[in-house]
């Protein structure tokens, strides 16, 4: 009878761990989701604003034609995305193209779509980096260039990767108008974007460090350790 008890108690402790670990995992999941929505529609929501205040200053009907059909596409870009974002976590870019070759599509993409032009000094190295932190660093430096689309007000900036044999290092960095980062972090709506980069850099044991300043433009900086004696 004792045994039976036991056993039976047993049972109980490893069904409720059972459900705790499903229901960390289904949390997981949601926060993955939700910063994939931020970061894939977020850009491209942001890049329809900016078309949109072209159009406003556009004087014929076929430069309108011209701009509505090119909004039309990065909507039906957009639903793709949102399509895939559950069966495709990291951009198939990364897997075809590798790091350096994935931000300087990413550097196309901007310029073509918001005229952002970009400075880009990008190391390649020959061992291909782990497919976590290529996703993470390209996630960051999706976010900080979108962030810059919107807010910086500049048609220049720089982008930089730079890979060692135990370090990757990446830096945006633009002259723009910048931001108060402490305020920004203490608005609920505001602090979005940069917790999504602190969360994608911490669980790559990496670190990052946001500086800007009104007036004085933005610095983005990532380090992330490419060796397990780096990480601890």
């Amino acid at each position: 009878m004792a045994t039976q008890v036991a056993e039976t108690q047993a049972y109980r402790v490893g069904s409720r761990a059972l459900a705790a670990r499903i229901l960390s995992a289904q949390e997981a999941e949601r926060a993955r989701v939700s910063r994939e929505l931020h970061d894939e529609t977020g850009q491209a929501l942001t890049l329809l604003l900016v078309r949109l205040r072209v159009i406003e200053d556009i004087a014929t009907q076929d430069e309108v034609r011209l701009e509505v059909a090119g909004l039309r596409a990065l909507v039906v870009e957009a639903i793709a995305v949102v399509r895939r974002l559950t069966t495709q976590p990291a951009p198939g870019v990364l897997e075809s193209l590798g790091l350096a070759a994935s931000l300087e599509w990413l550097a196309e993409r901007i310029h073509t779509d918001a005229g952002l032009r970009l400075d880009l000094i990008l190391d390649r190295d020959d061992d291909p980096i782990p497919a976590d932190i290529a996703v993470a660093v390209f996630r960051v430096a999706q976010e900080a260039l979108t962030n810059i689309v919107r807010h910086a007000h500049v048609e220049h900036a720089m982008l930089m990767l730079e890979i060692e044999k135990d370090e990757l290092r990446l830096l945006v960095s633009d002259k723009g108008v910048g931001f108060d980062v402490g305020g920004t972090r203490a608005e609920p709506s505001g602090c979005i974007g940069l917790d999504g980069m602190s969360e994608r850099v911490t669980l790559v044991h990496g670190s990052i460090d946001v500086r800007s300043r009104v007036g004085a433009g933005t610095q983005v900086r990532v380090r992330v350790p490419l060796t397990e004696e780096g990480s601890r």
